[in-house]
């Protein structure tokens, strides 16, 4: 889910330290070698590049939320001038340069609407931001070209998830913490969020950004018609239905039997299907549910205790922690990095629930997804289980990755 900005103060004197203390700039990058802008790939790598070293140095990890705000804010407005000034010539250029800043701008601004409102912990908006400011140049979601169709439908599955998780949240109307009006200023800096980031990924793709946008449009005018109604919840819960519908249910655009939706694998049907997000993490979203009916031993790679006990295992054996952070495709690029320093044994008791498949690769670029994962390309056997803390489960023989 996604984040709004930052109210001034009103002392003089506050109000002048405190933009002493957070102005934000950003510096133009050589622009040699680019063709005045014409040729995309490059330019677009540069100047996304500049832009996400520059915010990494004024809001590292963990900055404080109204200060990352702000500080994103600043560096992409100056950012989007610099690109119009000095590619004014090559609209298209400015055009595609702009809209990253704008997907990056909406991505922030909506993990802050929903921070300020307790709906997500600050542990969980220093995680999420930082992605949003990491993944402008390492392991990307959606790139101008060479976005699969796949990606828009776990992209457009999380939304939907999230809006349904504040549709619901506001049909208890004797325990919501929210009002109407604090619901729908979420639900639309979420779908907003959404849509940035979709049509940078659908920029060559005009049957796919089509409807994205008349998904968003619809959403977001029922969204506003609703504000005031005494019947706020349940034209909240339509509107959320018809999002669902038009981009990921059966006969939704990305959703089995849709008119792009035929052309991806849908993940599989299965008693107790992984969320979205899981099912990401396997090869093509691609994996089976299977009930253990003997002990299964598996291993589980970490590097602390704060990965020891994850729920995602292997079978594989690595030589060292860099081939198994290749395999897993364990991106060092996260919040919460794991480096595969250490394995352990994993016995599995008969019953137990698990998910079988391979790892899906993560694939590296910035303008262009690379023709294939060579930084993590994954596809070792993965075992997701469902309950880690499950009786019976044994943990042991702790050993350093590769003896």
């Amino acid at each position: 889910m996604r984040r709004v900005g930052h109210k001034g103060r009103r002392s003089w004197g506050v109000e002048v330290l405190e933009v002493r203390a957070l102005m934000a700039t950003f510096q133009m990058p050589t622009i040699q070698g680019l063709a005045g802008g014409r040729n995309l790939a490059a330019t677009f790598n540069r100047m996304v590049g500049s832009l996400q070293a520059q915010l990494a140095i004024q809001a590292p990890k963990d900055t404080a939320p109204a200060t990352l705000v702000k500080v994103v804010d600043e560096v992409v407005t100056q950012y989007e001038s610099a690109s119009r000034a000095a590619f004014a010539a090559v609209p298209g250029t400015t055009s595609l340069l702009v809209q990253q800043g704008e997907a990056l701008r909406l991505g922030v601004d909506s993990l802050k609407v929903q921070y300020d409102l307790g709906l997500v912990s600050l542990s969980t908006f220093n995680a999420d931001a930082y992605q949003e400011i990491q993944e402008l140049t390492l392991s990307r979601q959606v790139w101008p070209a060479g976005t699969p169709l796949q990606t828009f439908l776990v992209m457009a599955t999380e939304t939907s998830n999230d809006l349904t998780a504040v549709s619901n949240l506001v049909q208890t109307t004797t325990t919501s913490t929210i009002t109407d009006a604090q619901a729908a200023t979420v639900l639309k800096s979420e779908v907003l969020a959404f849509q940035g980031e979709a049509l940078l990924g659908a920029s060559r793709q005009p049957w796919v950004s089509a409807p994205i946008n008349q998904a968003t449009t619809t959403f977001l005018a029922q969204v506003d018609a609703a504000v005031g109604q005494p019947d706020f919840a349940t034209r909240i819960a339509t509107a959320t239905a018809g999002f669902a519908d038009a981009l990921v249910n059966r006969g939704g655009t990305f959703g089995p039997g849709g008119t792009l939706g035929r052309s991806i694998k849908q993940p599989p049907v299965v008693p107790t299907p992984l969320s979205i997000a899981d099912a990401a993490t396997f090869a093509h979203l691609q994996y089976r549910q299977v009930v253990t009916t003997s002990t299964l031993i598996l291993s589980r790679n970490f590097s602390s205790s704060s990965n020891r006990y994850g729920r995602f295992m292997t079978t594989a054996v690595f030589s060292s922690p860099s081939q198994a952070i290749r395999k897993l495709a364990l991106d060092q690029s996260w919040y919460g990095t794991n480096q595969a320093t250490f394995v352990q044994d994993v016995t599995l008791p008969a019953g137990t629930l698990i998910y079988v498949g391979r790892v899906g690769p993560i694939f590296q670029g910035i303008f262009r997804r690379e023709a294939r994962p060579v930084l993590y390309p994954g596809l070792a056997p993965q075992y997701l289980v469902a309950n880690t803390r499950a009786p019976g489960i044994v943990w042991g023989n702790l050993r350093a990755t590769g003896t």
